[in-house]
């Protein structure tokens, strides 16, 4: 399910401190259903390698290559973001040593149960869940409103917009922008 808060809970990991000091090496890539195999590898690498003009022009082969010397004998935190097939995975995944990276950890996040199972990591997975009425009303009221009290007119209104959200955390926070009555 998109905007969930996949993304957003792999990004407060990503930049957690304890995260920061833990690995040698940390790269993200955002996958998204039209994928680039090439663009992904390219998007990791960013974060792997001192990148110049001609690793763009290299083949997939050869930056899958440069990829995983790069993150040889590293500890090192890889994250997919929005994985849409299987395909991408067996595209990416021999890319990532497991030889003498002790520790070395891929995060991915997908909306595909299938493609969780078949990259193995089901049994590991954290299931994101919607929010219930009172954290939908606690974001709602943070993004919309002010910290003064609220009228009952606009304490019902508020309520129903957040109710109308269904526990999107995204669509919840992007209607309470347009419903931004902070200040009036």
């Amino acid at each position: 399910m998109g905007g969930i808060g996949k993304t957003t809970l792999e990004k407060e990991v990503y930049n957690h401190e304890a995260i920061l000091r833990r690995f040698d090496v940390r790269a993200w890539a955002t996958v998204s259903q039209q994928h680039n195999i090439k663009e992904i590898l390219l998007s990791l690498l960013q974060s792997t390698i001192k990148m110049d003009d001609t690793v763009k022009t290299k083949g997939e082969a050869e930056l899958k290559d440069i990829l995983q010397k790069s993150l040889k004998r590293k500890r090192y935190l890889i994250v997919l973001d929005d994985i849409w097939s299987c395909e991408v995975w067996d595209g990416v995944r021999r890319c990532f040593p497991t030889e003498d990276n002790a520790g070395s950890q891929i995060l991915l996040t997908t909306r595909n149960d299938e493609v969780a199972c078949y990259a193995g990591i089901e049994n590991l997975s954290l299931w994101m869940s919607f929010m219930d009425q009172d954290e939908s009303w606690s974001l709602f009221t943070s993004a919309a409103f002010s910290s003064e009290a609220l009228s009952y007119e606009f304490e019902t209104i508020g309520k129903q917009i957040a109710e109308k959200c269904h526990g999107l955390p995204l669509t919840i926070v992007v209607v309470a922008g347009f419903s931004n009555l902070k200040g009036q």
